[in-house]
C-alpha cells in the first residue's frame, strides 16, 4: 500500500491510502474506513450503493458529511444537482484531488446543523453521513433536527440517514422515533460490508403532509 495524503488536525487523523495491486484508494479517519473506491473512482463500498439507491430518483439532493466524497460523486455522475455540507474544510480537497469529486459538486464548508439552521433552500432528498469516528456526534441529535430536516425537503422527498450500528441500537431507536414525530414514515435497511454493519434508516415524506 501507499501512502497518499496524511491530515492530522488533532481532532482527525486522515490517511488517504492507494492500493498498488489495483489502485483503489481509501479513505481513513482514525482506524474508521470511510470511502474506498476503484482507480477510477467508482464507489466500492456497499453502503454507498445503498444510500444512492434509497435516494431514487431525486433530481438534487444535500449531502451531510463528505469524506472522500464517494455518495457525491457517484450521484454527480447521474446528473444530480448535489449539496454536500461537511465542517472540516479539508475534506472537500481531499476529495477532489485524491477520490475524484467533480468540479459541479456545490462543496460548502460548514457544520451540518448549524447549516441546516440557516439554509433557506429545499432539496428532492437529503443524505446524512455526519460521524465523528463511528459515531453520531450528540450534538447532531437534537430534538429540533427532525423538524429541520423536513423544512429542508421538497414536498414528497426522502431522508436517507446513515448510522454505523445494529438496527435495536439506540441510535437508530431515536433516529427512527425523532423523524416519525417529525411526520416522516421511517423504515430500516441493513448493510454489510465484510464484517461491518450499517443501518439506513429510510424516511418517506407525504406530499399531503407538506401542503
Amino acid at each position: 500500500m501507499k501512502l497518499l495524503a496524511l491530515r492530522d488536525d488533532g481532532a482527525r487523523h486522515v490517511r488517504v491510502i492507494e492500493r498498488k495491486h489495483d489502485r483503489s484508494r481509501s479513505y481513513y479517519d482514525g482506524g474508521t474506513l470511510y470511502t474506498h473506491v476503484d482507480a477510477g473512482g467508482c464507489n466500492l463500498l456497499q453502503y454507498i450503493d445503498v444510500m444512492d439507491e434509497a435516494l431514487g430518483p431525486a433530481p438534487d439532493v444535500l449531502l451531510l458529511g463528505t469524506a472522500g466524497g464517494a455518495l457525491a460523486t457517484q450521484l454527480s455522475r447521474r446528473d444530480v444537482a448535489v449539496t454536500a455540507v461537511d465542517d472540516w474544510a479539508t475534506a472537500f480537497e481531499i476529495a477532489r484531488r485524491w477520490f475524484h469529486l467533480p468540479d459541479d459538486v456545490r462543496c460548502v464548508p460548514a457544520d451540518a446543523l448549524a447549516f441546516l439552521r440557516s439554509t433557506p433552500d429545499r432539496w428532492s432528498a437529503i443524505a446524512i453521513d455526519v460521524f465523528h469516528g463511528l459515531e453520531i456526534p450528540p450534538a447532531f441529535l437534537t430534538d429540533e433536527i427532525g423538524a429541520l430536516l423536513r423544512r429542508a425537503l421538497k414536498p414528497g422527498g426522502a431522508i436517507v440517514w446513515n448510522v454505523a450500528d445494529h438496527p435495536r441500537s439506540w441510535t437508530v431507536s431515536w433516529i427512527v422515533t425523532t423523524l416519525g414525530f417529525a411526520g416522516f414514515d421511517p423504515e430500516l435497511r441493513s448493510v454489510y460490508d465484510d464484517d461491518l454493519g450499517n443501518t439506513l434508516v429510510i424516511g418517506h415524506a407525504s406530499v399531503a403532509a407538506d401542503a
